[in-house]
């Protein structure tokens, strides 16, 4: 199941990289020309599958024969409706069949050209996504089973911060754990799985056979997603539970391959800004995030440009 080494500078791959197929699959909030430009990007070489969070109401017009659009769920922020969402994207891309499925955001941009990223996945078929056992050491809460023994209303996913929404969390964090939580498991409406739990970031990169297999337990335990429902923030749980405990015979890598930086601020994760360009340039990663045209257009063209 781990894997430790593999090769991050993927050397020419030959007849198998002449005929990979990878599917990148976008779960959407927005559609901004920064957006657009991803997506226009990605389908010169990749089939796009985008999922447009259904509260947004975007209008993604696009005629490019590469891209598919779907507005199944309305998302909100740590809601298991992300689960949903990126399941279905899983399911849209499998019917048609890839060597490679890439799981990522609309704030992404690949920081690497696409012929060397489908050389890479050519000569790698290990899984790479972030994971950690939990509890995990820096995750509050619990080690982040905070996430799934709560229980947590979606009225609480529905928006930016507010005041009276932080005081309604902490009221709710504190009837949780003083009596909603006990009476649940004594009535066992709320018990842990006899797994271990596993997390990670969203952002996954699986090969066919670890999808098929993933799509297919999933047809036959269908009590696996509403699991996660009520929880908060699982969505970085969620996969990699499942993967860990119920894909047999897959090699994973941890490594999710972005770049991120969520040490320096002023944003967790940083917004992306030219002073980051260098760092970006030296990453072995394939792709980075998160980058806002609105914070800096420039460094945005300036990723690009270096893609050819």
């Amino acid at each position: 199941m781990f894997c430790n080494e593999t090769n991050l500078s993927a050397s020419a791959g030959g007849e198998r990289t002449e005929s990979m197929r990878i599917a990148v699959l976008i779960l959407l909030h927005k559609w901004t020309d920064q957006q657009k430009r991803l997506v226009e990007f990605l389908a010169r070489e990749y089939e796009v599958f985008i999922h447009a969070d259904k509260r947004s109401k975007l209008t993604i017009e696009t005629d490019l024969p590469r891209v598919h659009v779907y507005s199944e769920y309305k998302n909100y922020w740590g809601h298991h409706s992300v689960n949903d969402a990126a399941v279905f994207l899983f399911r849209q891309a499998a019917k048609l069949g890839f060597d490679r499925y890439l799981l990522i955001s609309g704030d992404d941009v690949p920081i690497k050209p696409l012929s060397e990223i489908t050389r890479f996945f050519a000569t790698n078929d290990l899984e790479f996504f972030e994971h950690h056992l939990m509890p995990r050491d820096h995750w509050p809460g619990n080690g982040g089973f905070d996430r799934v023994d709560f229980f947590y209303p979606k009225v609480l996913s529905r928006g930016p911060s507010h005041p009276l929404t932080v005081k309604f969390t902490i009221l709710l964090d504190r009837l949780n754990r003083r009596l909603l939580i006990p009476a649940m498991r004594k009535v066992a409406r709320r018990p842990r799985m006899p797994v271990e739990y596993w997390g990670g970031g969203l952002w996954l990169n699986l090969s066919a056979h670890c999808v098929d297999q993933m799509l297919a337990w999933l047809d036959r335990n269908p009590w696996y997603p509403r699991k996660f429902h009520g929880t908060r923030c699982a969505d970085e749980i969620f996969f990699q539970t499942l993967i860990f405990n119920f894909v047999p015979d897959v090699e994973v890598r941890n490594d999710h391959l972005r770049y991120i930086d969520w040490h320096s601020g002023p944003e967790f994760p940083r917004v992306m800004r030219g002073s980051d360009l260098e760092k970006m340039r030296q990453s072995p990663a394939l792709f980075a995030r998160k980058f806002d045209h609105n914070v800096d257009p420039a460094v945005i063209d300036a990723v690009y440009a270096g893609l050819g």
